[in-house]
């Protein structure tokens, strides 16, 4: 007997999601209150399939992904046959002494997700669709603005995204006056690297790729560029060794940026 899927099926749209850019996840976003994730059960619930969703007060109890460098991932899935497919990879059993999947309206499930990352610090994030091609690792941010119905920039995946024509990006100087020795560190590394003349700190900020602004400097040299690496690695190290590093900060080299305010 065929059992009937209860929700729309996101696979699709996670796919297209997974480019990263701001308006491929809008899709994904658009179809949340129709779909629904599928989880490995670490708990049996007693479901009579795995298409039943289980009562609201059921206390859901799932498998985890390991992740190589320590910590786990809530481990969600589009379609039920995939958390199969984990469960055959990874041997996962309910305590009932079966494979035992249950599905979750999306909302319900990444309510869930997000409360097992805020509620153990060995909970890094979610990994939807493992061993699938279009698995994607998701952040909190990106799980909370999928949850409250708002489409971000992925921007783990968006970064790879290659510049069309006709798109721009919104770039102003950057003051960093309030950044505790940041100047002096700065101009401490170009004393050491005379070959910099000089160099301006910018924001950048794409909406289609960026959750918010980030920094970046621009160094200008007359240095050969197969030298940029050793120096873009030498700076980030020089700056981790006396202040505490943004969260992103990017080296560029001899960049224009014409109408600079």
């Amino acid at each position: 007997m065929t059992v009937q899927t209860p929700f729309q099926d996101l696979t699709d749209a996670l796919t297209v999601a997974k480019r990263g850019l701001k308006k491929d996840v809008e899709g994904l976003v658009n179809l949340l209150p129709e779909g629904g994730f599928y989880f490995s059960l670490a708990r049996s619930l007693g479901l009579p399939d795995h298409e039943t969703a289980p009562a609201p007060e059921a206390a859901v109890s799932s498998h985890m992904l390991q992740h190589p460098e320590g910590g786990v991932y809530v481990a969600l899935f589009t379609r039920a046959e995939f958390a199969r497919k984990a469960q055959a990879e990874q041997g996962w059993l309910a305590d009932s002494g079966k494979a035992e999947v249950c599905p979750l309206p999306a909302r319900n499930a990444l309510y869930y997700t997000m409360q097992l990352i805020l509620n153990n610090e060995q909970v890094i994030g979610a990994l939807v669709n493992a061993y699938q091609d279009n698995a994607i690792e998701l952040n909190i941010m990106e799980l909370k603005s999928l949850f409250e119905g708002v489409p971000v920039p992925f921007e783990g995946y968006a970064h790879n995204v290659p510049y069309e024509e006709g798109e721009s990006i919104m770039i102003r100087l950057a003051d960093m006056s309030d950044v505790p020795g940041f100047t002096n560190t700065v101009q401490g590394f170009l004393s050491a690297n005379p070959g910099i003349k000089h160099y301006e700190m910018v924001a950048l900020f794409d909406e289609q790729r960026n959750m918010q602004p980030y920094l970046a400097i621009n160094f200008h040299t007359e240095m050969p560029e197969t030298q940029y690496g050793e120096i873009a690695a030498g700076f980030v190290k020089y700056l981790r060794e006396n202040l505490d590093l943004p969260e992103r900060l990017e080296v560029m080299f001899n960049q224009e940026f014409p109408g600079l305010i």
